[in-house]
């Protein structure tokens, strides 16, 4: 980022480092250097924010990744931080308004914001809306590289009472979902549903 210097940069580094790695203290450290160091970083603010948020220190979180938006009102990342932020908290509100701000930025490349929007947009029963996002997202995200979208989908089909709409996304999802436990309690419900289906003579899904 330009205005910092290398020593910062490189705490910016080592804490996204330490991040990947799952030594969260340690990414805390770095981020909390970095910003020390230079306040107008916002990739190392929002980083920061990400890091606490892992912690379930949701308040530090909210003002790290606030101040990574102040400092850099374009910065889209500061906004999907915080609308993760209100996701885990549930609060379906504030989650449309920071996704909609990062949307405003970027409508074009940033396939989570659409997804954190449909759950919004599903969770205030705004069905269609949910439904438009969640496609938007899967459009973006051409290679699958966050399933989660399929499952979102599948919901959406549920409270829609589109079951034929439903098995196929759980099906998607379970193509592409790498968490074991995941998988195998979507493999259990989705065996249920076909199991009702069969028993009320709906036919199967294809593979």
């Amino acid at each position: 980022m330009p205005g910092t210097s290398p020593h910062v940069w490189l705490l910016y580094l080592a804490g996204c480092a330490a991040l990947r790695k799952k030594k969260i203290k340690s990414a805390e450290k770095r981020l909390r250097n970095a910003v020390e160091n230079y306040p107008e970083y916002s990739a190392a603010w929002t980083t920061l924010g990400q890091v606490l948020a892992a912690e379930k220190h949701n308040d530090e979180a909210r003002k790290a990744c606030s101040q990574g938006s102040a400092v850099e009102p374009s910065y889209v990342p500061a906004y999907l931080c915080l609308a993760g932020i209100a996701a885990q908290e549930e609060v379906w509100e504030e989650v449309l308004k920071f996704s909609g701000e990062a949307l405003q930025l970027d409508p074009v490349t940033t396939a989570i914001a659409y997804l954190y929007n449909a759950a919004a947009n599903l969770k205030t029963n705004k069905l269609d809306e949910a439904e438009k996002g969640a496609l938007q997202a899967l459009a973006i995200d051409k290679d699958n590289s966050d399933p989660r979208v399929h499952f979102l989908l599948a919901q959406i089909y549920e409270v829609k009472g589109d079951r034929t709409k439903e098995v196929a996304e759980l099906k998607e999802y379970l193509k592409f979902a790498k968490n074991p436990e995941d998988v195998a309690d979507v493999k259990q419900y989705l065996a249920q549903l076909e199991k009702a289906d069969a028993r009320h003579g709906h036919p199967a899904v294809p593979n």
